[in-house]
């Protein structure tokens, strides 16, 4: 198996790992005894632990050996989810999930990191082709984590899981970093561009409005459009269907007309979206209005990752992607009690218009971000 094949199955079997735990966490959790408000705290205290941690990791990543750094990440998750399925206390479960939270977004970013590694020209095209992955073993994982939990239980599927991430680390640990050879040093300092920074404070900036998708979707098909529980997964169900085909065409795109073309096409479709899901009339409408998640997450995770490698190559790819998934997580996190203090006032309709005023926003850092790196005096 060539080495971006074998990146390629060890990112899908990461992916598949993943996903398939990932939905039947607050299952157990709940199945363990904790309330509404203890999930919560649970989720919104391993964000945060993990914030930091995570950026540290994307460094060390640059320093050491990264498909091995990714490789110890998946082996600690395996075991992790063997733990996580014993645990029955509050203490237990923000202890368990901050550290789940740590594995899960640094081993799927340093596996971005480890494909720009292998990428020679047309990085656009390359890593639209590379990040299919993720879409495959996340469609996977779900699917069979749920089935398996239907046979075994939320307890065993979570158990199940551990192997998978356990064969992604064997075949991440089979690989070397495209035969580049870097010194490097532990006290090496890297400045990162204007530019790149104007990225990192565009994507916040977006991402306080997602969870107008991932939190308040369901409950909007459910509540104001009187869909049932299938019809609000379905929203979830297409996106992938989105993604495959944009992450390849819009990677390739950026390689022709720019990058930051691309990535302002991106943007363009987060107000569109929540426009159009604000007037929505029917489920069927609302989740139509889903299938820009190709162009809102795939399109724009790809093209933005052809940017940070333009900026800084592969040498500084562990810390700036590493830095890209913690200004989404952090963008996430203070757009949940935002736009969830919206819906509590104003209702739905007005939640999904205000989260497409903020996503206009992110243009703004962008621009000034670029014409800072045109003029740098």
């Amino acid at each position: 198996m060539g080495g971006t094949a074998r990146l390629w199955a060890a990112t899908a079997l990461l992916y598949c790992a993943v996903g398939w735990a990932y939905p039947l966490l607050p299952l157990y959790m709940a199945y363990r005894g904790l309330t509404a408000s203890e999930i919560g705290l649970v989720f919104s205290t391993a964000t945060l632990a993990s914030l930091a941690p995570l950026v540290a990791l994307g460094r060390l990543s640059d320093i050491l050996p990264r498909e091995v750094v990714t490789s110890l990440l998946e082996l600690a998750f395996g075991l992790l989810m063997l733990a996580y399925s014993t645990v029955a206390s509050l203490p237990g479960f923000i202890a368990v999930h901050s550290a789940y939270a740590l594995l899960s977004y640094s081993s799927m970013t340093l596996a971005s990191a480890a494909a720009l590694d292998y990428l020679g020209g047309e990085v656009g095209r390359g890593f639209g082709r590379f990040r299919t992955s993720g879409a495959v073993g996340w469609v996977l994982g779900t699917l069979s984590g749920g089935a398996i939990a239907r046979a075994l239980g939320v307890r065993g599927a979570i158990q199940v899981s551990a192997p998978i991430f356990w064969a992604s680390a064997v075949l991440f640990a089979l690989g070397r970093r495209a035969g580049v050879a870097r010194q490097r040093v532990i006290s090496e300092r890297l400045a990162l561009s204007a530019r790149i920074y104007g990225l990192l404070a565009a994507v916040f900036v977006t991402a306080v409005t997602n969870p107008a998708y991932y939190s308040f979707l369901p409950l909007y098909i459910t509540k104001i459009l009187g869909g049932d529980s299938l019809t609000a997964s379905l929203a979830f169900s297409i996106t992938p269907l989105a993604e495959v085909p944009a992450m390849m065409y819009l990677g390739s795109l950026s390689d022709r007309v720019g990058r930051l073309k691309v990535i302002a096409l991106c943007l363009a479709a987060y107000p569109l979206r929540y426009l159009l899901t604000s007037l929505a009339r029917s489920p069927v409408e609302a989740i139509l209005a889903q299938l820009l998640h190709g162009l809102t997450f795939g399109g724009l995770y790809v093209v933005s990752t052809a940017y940070i490698a333009d900026e800084v190559g592969s040498r500084g790819a562990g810390l700036a992607l590493s830095l890209y998934t913690a200004s989404t997580t952090a963008g996430g996190l203070v757009g949940g009690y935002l736009l969830g203090c919206v819906v509590e006032r104003e209702g739905y309709r007005a939640m999904y218009v205000v989260a497409a005023a903020i996503s206009l926003l992110s243009y703004l850092p962008l621009l000034v971000s670029h014409r800072a790196g045109r003029n740098p005096h």
